[in-house]
């Protein structure tokens, strides 16, 4: 399987395409529990489940507040990527809920491609206004 193996979001890039930005990605094994970031940490890049489930939340004075799992192929970090509201600062924490193998994608790159292709930018921006609809 490639490196963009299922990832519906890159469907519309060409070989040659994918093969640049592959040398912005990397994979990263993420072990049950361990945080992949706090909230309001500076932003650096988006990650995309490859296997395993996420679990996004918000830490409150009353305990933990679930906002979802983010299963393979969907992504994580988007917001603080691409929302203006809070630009390069993560708004929630998220942690591996059972073992995750994560597509890593460079800030710096991501920006670059959705600019390139604007259909990539519109995939990412509906996945930001359904989930700010469902969580926040």
């Amino acid at each position: 399987m490639s490196l963009f193996g299922g990832i519906q979001l890159f469907d519309s890039l060409t070989e040659v395409e994918r093969n640049t930005l592959s040398l912005f990605c990397q994979e990263r094994f993420l072990p049950h529990g361990e945080v992949l970031f706090y909230e309001w940490d500076d932003a650096a890049a988006l990650y995309i489940v490859k296997s395993g489930t996420l679990k996004a939340y918000k830490e409150r004075s009353d305990g933990e507040q679930f906002l979802g799992e983010i299963q393979p192929n969907e992504l994580a970090g988007e917001m603080a990527i691409f929302d203006p509201e809070f630009p390069y600062k993560r708004i929630a924490s998220v942690s591996a809920e059972t073992d995750t193998l994560l597509l890593v994608i460079l800030k710096e790159a991501i920006l670059q491609l959705s600019t390139k292709h604007p259909e990539v930018f519109e995939k990412i921006s509906h996945i930001i206004k359904k989930r700010r609809n469902i969580s926040l």
